[in-house]
């Protein structure tokens, strides 16, 4: 099978670099230009399946996507939404310092392993994630393509997943589509930020 995988556009919060997880923020006008792009690269590309999570971000993706291809079967999987950050939502790195100062400094230390009140452990998080995708990679056609729009939490999860990657090193940008392949030895990189 092959895995086309993005991220979906450009949001306010990202601009102003804060956590929002499940915050059901739309893109913004970068964000749509992003998904026109990343449409216009996919749109020679066959795609049997397209899997995004049920936030408006990446509905909006995937829409701009669908547009050139009517046929391909879409799928909302809940189980692929960012992970939620609880109070922390809404915030940016120095504003959750100063108001919740002893969980952020825990955090920085041990990030898969300290979680924000109100929010979803790591761990969790992990085990929905990749079980979700594990499901589709089991049951589709193994001959197939499949898409999926999420997020970089997401994505990031599913690459040190399926090649023992650094969470942190990999970057998937808005606009851009990364390649995996699955075979007996599990899911390869093939190319990031195509």
């Amino acid at each position: 099978m092959k895995l086309l995988m993005t991220r979906h556009g450009e949001t306010q919060y990202n601009k102003e670099k804060k956590y929002y997880g499940r915050t059901d923020i739309e893109l913004d006008g970068l964000g749509l230009r992003q998904a026109r792009e990343l449409a216009d690269k996919l749109k020679a590309t066959t795609i049997d399946y397209a899997i995004r999570s049920d936030l408006k971000r990446t509905q909006q993706t995937m829409d701009a996507i669908m547009q050139y291809h009517p046929q391909t079967k879409q799928i909302i999987e809940k189980h692929i939404d960012e992970m939620p950050f609880g109070i922390w939502e809404g915030l940016n790195a120095d504003q959750v310092e100063a108001r919740d100062p002893t969980t952020w400094a825990a955090w920085l230390q041990a990030p898969f392993d300290v979680t924000p009140a109100g929010a979803e452990p790591y761990r969790v998080f992990e085990k929905r994630v990749t079980t979700a995708l594990d499901h589709y990679r089991e049951t589709l056609p193994s001959n197939s393509t499949l898409l999926v729009v999420a997020h970089q939490g997401v994505l990031r999860t599913l690459y040190r997943y399926w090649t023992g990657g650094d969470f942190w090193s990999v970057d998937f940008k808005a606009g851009c589509y990364s390649v995996f392949e699955t075979g007996d030895g599990g899911v390869s990189l093939v190319s990031l930020n195509d």
